[in-house]
């Protein structure tokens, strides 16, 4: 079971208590010359600039969130006073990710589960309820997504940090079933993917490992959703150069070797 703690020294106290250093999702702000890398092959895919105002409404295709385009301008460290984990909340982002990835019935199918994870506790629940109406009304920000997060931190108990297997409960709380892949190579987990599959892949930034999401997208792209503090967007197209730097590093995988449909 890999445990993934946000902060070095949290890292450091683990390597004593063990023995051996454990697999980490902290969430390391990315260096200069990753942020000035251009977006190579994927320059039509690069959305965002920056991350999008917080109450800045969401783009949608139809009925629901547009995945690549909403997804590219909300990054985990939204700096709002209400929210006080930026650091640990690349897990919960990649569940959001995945459960908007996945459509409207499987965004509410998650709202629903941190709901009774949360029930009797007044905030949360009054989150939940506001983002139900933002739903309905087609007018989800940016700072709703933050504060479900944040919601979700306290549901799935992961203020310092995700194990696999607590991701793996996150994402799945939307109504994705696991499918094994028989590997736990980004290779192998990014050809086994079909139309709206999706499956976490650890990385490492700054020497800090941390969690982000691939899926494959109706048009038949294969996208990586990085939360970490990017300049540019949090979407990054197969084949551009930020997306070339995480997949094809030998540090990263998913060692649950499953993907979720």
């Amino acid at each position: 079971m890999a445990f993934r703690p946000t902060f070095a020294l949290v890292t450091a106290l683990a390597v004593t208590a063990l023995g051996a250093a454990p697999a980490l999702s902290g969430c390391a702000g990315a260096s200069d010359g990753e942020r000035n890398d251009a977006n190579e092959e994927g320059r039509e895919d690069d959305y965002a600039a920056s991350d999008f105002a917080e109450d800045s409404i969401l783009p949608y295709a139809g009925d629901w969130l547009d995945p690549p385009r909403a997804l590219s301008g909300i990054g985990q460290f939204d700096r709002l006073r209400g929210t006080i984990h930026d650091d640990a909340k690349c897990s919960t982002m990649v569940a959001v990710a995945a459960a908007v990835v996945g459509g409207r019935d499987r965004f509410l199918t998650l709202l629903g589960q941190i709901e009774k994870l949360r029930a009797g506790k007044r905030d949360d629940l009054a989150i939940i309820a506001r983002v139900r109406v933002a739903i309905d009304q087609k007018k989800l920000t940016p700072r709703l997504i933050h504060e479900l997060t944040e919601a979700m931190v306290r549901a799935y108990g992961v203020a310092n940090g995700a194990f696999d297997e607590q991701i793996r409960e996150m994402v799945r709380a939307s109504g994705y079933v696991a499918v094994k892949t028989g590997s736990k190579r980004p290779s192998v987990l990014v050809d086994s993917l079909g139309e709206r599959e999706v499956v976490p892949l650890s990385t490492v930034a700054e020497n800090i490992p941390h969690i982000t999401l691939l899926w494959k997208d109706a048009r038949g792209v294969v996208r990586l959703y990085d939360s970490d503090d990017l300049r540019g967007s949090h979407v990054l197209p197969r084949g551009s150069a930020k997306y070339r730097a995480r997949v094809d590093d030998p540090q990263s995988a998913w060692d649950l070797a499953e993907k979720y449909r």
